[in-house]
């Protein structure tokens, strides 16, 4: 059997629900790394002609069906509920050992729903790659947003000590380079700071009353990197919002309260404090970048 140096075997069949930016980045990084055989999934014919013309996969299909059963493993890149939805009208389709995993950004209760509809024997191991880019669609799909990109594995009592280690294998396979594992409250917890708070910043910040045609001669690193991600899936990130409603709204409310602390220091002009604050920043943030992970 071929291997990468990761230890993932290419001989296997994948397929992926979902050729958006995600699924077809998958379906571009399993290539390049030589998988044997690749299906997709999607509702737009046109993205999987395109996939496929290009040698990105095999097959593509616009809904479920038998040829599922080929699949060893499926990688699942849509919004959990639609994920569920797909997985209970196709359950009988699948192989009696496949291995599932997703992308979804939230987990909330949805590995419980999902193995609640499984037979023995297939298992569902809850997968998160902290990778993307501006943009939607298979279009703007890239192999190498997962190159040095973290992976988070949100593994349940059902789960074998070999299937985890199978999606390991995947992340650190595509270029992933540190792979951790945490409790589906941990995740939704730090996602709401890490992922979901930045996103409804730089939102915010391209909603501002002060924007203007103007603005694009005054754009520079800091507006544009701040910004990056206000080009979003908006139909996408609703439903992440409110599916971490709780976790998110805290986080806000912890933002909110350090501008607050700033906007009140710039006030009273005290300059001490401002310097104090900015410091700790810059210092949390080069602990940061710098910190070294292990697999």
């Amino acid at each position: 059997m071929e291997s990468t140096d990761s230890g993932f075997f290419t001989d296997k069949t994948i397929a992926i629900v979902g050729l958006g930016l995600i699924g077809g980045s998958y379906a571009k990084g399993l290539r390049n790394m030589g998988v044997r055989h690749i299906i997709a999934v999607d509702v737009d014919k046109v993205s999987l002609d395109q996939a496929q013309e290009e040698g990105v996969i095999d097959e593509g299909y616009t809904s479920g069906g038998t040829f599922l059963g080929q699949a060893d493993i499926i990688i699942f890149c849509m919004a959990a509920k639609t994920m569920i939805s797909f997985i209970e009208e196709n359950v009988s389709y699948l192989k009696v050992t496949a291995l599932l995993t997703d992308v979804a950004g939230i987990k909330g209760q949805t590995a419980q729903t999902i193995t609640g509809l499984l037979p023995a024997g297939i298992d569902f191991v809850p997968g998160h790659p902290m990778a993307g880019r501006e943009g939607c669609g298979y279009g703007m799909s890239r192999a190498d947003i997962f190159y040095g990109a973290n992976y988070i594995i949100v593994p349940h009592q059902h789960n074998t000590a070999a299937h985890i280690a199978i999606v390991k294998a995947l992340a650190l396979a595509l270029g992933c380079s540190h792979v951790v594992c945490v409790t589906p409250e941990e995740h939704d917890e730090l996602i709401a700071y890490t992922s979901s708070l930045p996103h409804v910043l730089a939102t915010a910040l391209v909603n501002s009353q002060s924007m203007n045609p103007m603005i694009k001669y005054f754009v520079a690193g800091s507006f544009r990197d701040g910004t990056r991600v206000a080009d979003i899936n908006a139909s996408l990130w609703t439903q992440l919002f409110l599916s971490n409603r709780k976790n998110l709204l805290c986080e806000i409310d912890h933002f909110s309260r350090s501008l607050r602390r700033f906007s009140d220091m710039l006030q009273r002009e005290d300059t001490a404090a401002m310097i104090q604050f900015l410091q700790q920043a810059a210092m949390r943030r080069r602990e940061l970048v710098h910190e070294k992970h292990t697999h």
